[in-house]
Formats: structure tokens, C-alpha cells, sequence
């Protein structure tokens, strides 16, 4: 089986799993980007964000004792494809609620990333 083929089924099964957990009325996951051009060391500046839906994007449980001791009450567990990328420190928002990205776990067992297993919490 070729990553290719393993990336679609990962694909498909977090859409599959969305459209069966969701509504059309639930609130989408995105991934907010800032930029801030100009200012000093002191602040100042114009901030721009840019928001980037992650359609195959789910929350889930998870079992604290495989993080190491590094969960807090609040934070929760994003899993994601490989489309758009995850960072430590990036900021992820879902509804109201936003959340910064403490932890990252990325599969790729080879040179090509299957999904992103993030570690969010509260900001």
C-alpha cells in the first residue's frame, strides 16, 4: 500500500467520522495564522490573520498517561490530515473557543506526513 493510498484513507476515514459525529450546524476548526509587519522591539505594528479551515479535522479522547504527564484538565486532542500543516505554538479555533498548540505528534513513518496529532489547550 502506497502513502498515497494510506493519506486518502485517512482522508476519507476523518471526513467519514465528521459528517457522522456533526451537524451543519457545528462549529468548524481552523487553523489561525497572525502576522505582524512593522513596529519595534516595544510593539507597535499591524497584525493580519489568516484563517485556514481544516475540514478533516476531529477532536477526540485521549488517555493522559500516553502524554507523558504533560495534559491538563481543559486541554484536548486534535487530530488532522496532512493537508495543512501544525506547529508547536500555532493557535486553533473552534467556535469561540481558542486554543494554542502545546504539542505536536506528527505520522510519518517514511518522508511523507500521513496526519497531524496536536495537543491543544485553552489560551
Amino acid at each position: 500500500m502506497s502513502a498515497a493510498s494510506i493519506i486518502e484513507n485517512i482522508k476519507k476515514g476523518l471526513g467519514n467520522a465528521a459528517a457522522a459525529t456533526g451537524s451543519p450546524v457545528s462549529d468548524k476548526v481552523y487553523l489561525v495564522k497572525s502576522l505582524t509587519v512593522g513596529g519595534g522591539p516595544l510593539g507597535g505594528g499591524t497584525t493580519t490573520s489568516t484563517n485556514t479551515l481544516l475540514p478533516n479535522a476531529l477532536f477526540k479522547s485521549f488517555d493522559a498517561k500516553l502524554f507523558g504527564g504533560t495534559m491538563l484538565a481543559g486541554d484536548r486532542v486534535l487530530v488532522s490530515d496532512n493537508v495543512t500543516a501544525i506547529t508547536q505554538g500555532d493557535t486553533i479555533q473552534q467556535g469561540a473557543s481558542f486554543y494554542i498548540v502545546v504539542a505536536v505528534d506528527i505520522k510519518a513513518p517514511q518522508s511523507e506526513v500521513l496526519a497531524y496529532i496536536s495537543q491543544v489547550r485553552l489560551k
